[in-house]
């Protein structure tokens, strides 16, 4: 039930009533509240909350109240109901991103649309499309932990936010593209969404680049042989864990002289409804692809595959099952403690295993071999992405740049590098 709460300034004077409430009632619903200036409508606002089942009253918007004078009166066309249908009925994607976008909605867009119309050009409309965006940009998440190993509350990153909000504007595409029309235009387009290279130094550091004699450092603080060689092909490789966790010997292609390729074709995914997992193709059509590996990953791999079958995965738990990222993720954990303690790796460093990735990226571009080389090789879908994340990498890189800038300022031509 919706309850109503009085606030109060620091004389102890009542300031506002603020109505305050589970979305659909649940313990893990999310939080949800409204001010008031007065006691009446705060009651009758509570009301309205309690007769819709714990949700936003239909035809509410946050801050502005009802911006209609009539509620939604059909059921279908209610964006709750009209959107749930639209993702149901969506062909091409897996049950896992269908079931991830319907936890989207109703965590981060039904409480603020969910009982609005979706032909309604008032309840949705550039303006009510940009408070919504607002208020995401104010909303914290927890990402991360506090050196002490506390929950780390971040602002909601641009990419988060342009992603909630490309998932509201396919749903708009749909009422814009029905038959007939139920919209004639989307409000989302209208929309200036943070830029994602505006994040801000904090989510810099969530990509935590390792030098080579780092990651050496790092190899040796674990105490487990098959953890050791982990490190080996997951830096050696840039792997993502899912694929690297589904390797198995078959996945290695015979040898053209001393070339040997690797085929990534198969990763875990998790189940539609979470219940378990299971070993499917990577997540996109350029993440299914081939690597050359080198001599100190094929060694690695050759001391794993002893004993083992040509579909028995090379990294496993101690029952031969597949290896949650938890399990490895504590071991990890205690191998940074570690090589911390021992001097072998950086305080300010709090590196996570996909940094190994990261860092197979980073040590490739600042040798000098090309971005488009390394987007191939870690399955980037978009070129982009690979510029994006390692436009700034080794403390060699700046070195260099600025070796050259001080030959540029004295009148001398810089030597050309070879980036080929």
């Amino acid at each position: 039930m919706a309850s109503v709460h009085a606030r109060k300034n620091r004389a102890g004077e009542i300031t506002s009533y603020q109505v305050k409430w589970r979305d659909g009632g649940g313990r893990d619903g999310r939080g949800q509240s409204e001010t008031f200036e007065d006691r009446d409508a705060a009651d009758i606002f509570k009301a309205a909350v309690d007769e819709a089942g714990q949700h936003w009253p239909p035809g509410w918007i946050k801050g502005r109240g009802y911006i209609a004078a009539e509620q939604v009166a059909e059921d279908a066309y209610r964006f709750r109901v009209y959107a749930k249908r639209v993702i149901d009925n969506r062909t091409g994607i897996e049950d896992r991103y269908r079931e991830a976008c319907q936890k989207e909605l109703a965590k981060w867009i039904f409480p603020t649309f969910g009982e609005c119309d979706v032909r309604s050009v008032e309840h949705f409309s550039g303006d009510t499309v940009k408070a919504w965006v607002r208020q995401l940009e104010q909303t914290k998440v927890l990402r991360g932990r506090m050196p002490d190993g506390s929950p780390k509350a971040k602002p909601m990153s641009p990419k988060t936010i342009r992603n909630l909000h490309g998932l509201l504007s396919s749903i708009l595409n749909e009422a814009v593209r029905s038959e007939p029309p139920l919209r004639n235009r989307n409000p989302c387009e209208l929309t200036n969404l943070p830029r994602i290279d505006d994040a801000g130094a904090d989510d810099e550091e969530d990509v935590t680049f390792l030098t080579p004699q780092e990651v050496h450092g790092l190899r040796a603080s674990f105490t487990l042989r098959q953890d050791q060689l982990m490190v080996d092909v997951k830096y050696g490789t840039g792997l993502r864990y899912s694929e690297l966790t589904a390797l198995a010997p078959m996945c290695l292609i015979e040898p053209e002289g001393n070339q040997v390729r690797l085929r990534v074709r198969r990763a875990w995914k998790r189940r539609a409804g979470g219940e378990g997992y299971y070993i499917g193709t990577p997540k996109t059509k350029r993440s299914r692809r081939t690597i050359r590996i080198s001599t100190s990953v094929l060694a690695a791999l050759a001391e794993l595959e002893e004993g083992l079958d040509a579909e028995d995965l090379y990294f496993t738990g101690d029952q031969g099952q597949r290896l949650h990222y938890s399990t490895f993720g504590d071991r990890w954990g205690r191998a940074v403690r570690r090589a911390k303690e021992a001097g072998l790796l950086p305080r300010h460093k709090h590196p996570t295993p996909h940094d190994l990735r990261h860092s197979h990226a980073a040590a490739l571009i600042s040798a000098g071999h090309p971005l488009t080389y390394v987007q191939r090789r870690l399955g980037h879908e978009s070129i982009k992405t690979t510029s994006d994340l390692y436009g700034h990498l080794l403390p060699e890189v700046d070195d260099d740049a600025m070796a050259t800038i001080e030959t540029a300022m004295s009148g001398v031509r810089p030597k050309l590098r070879s980036v080929g």
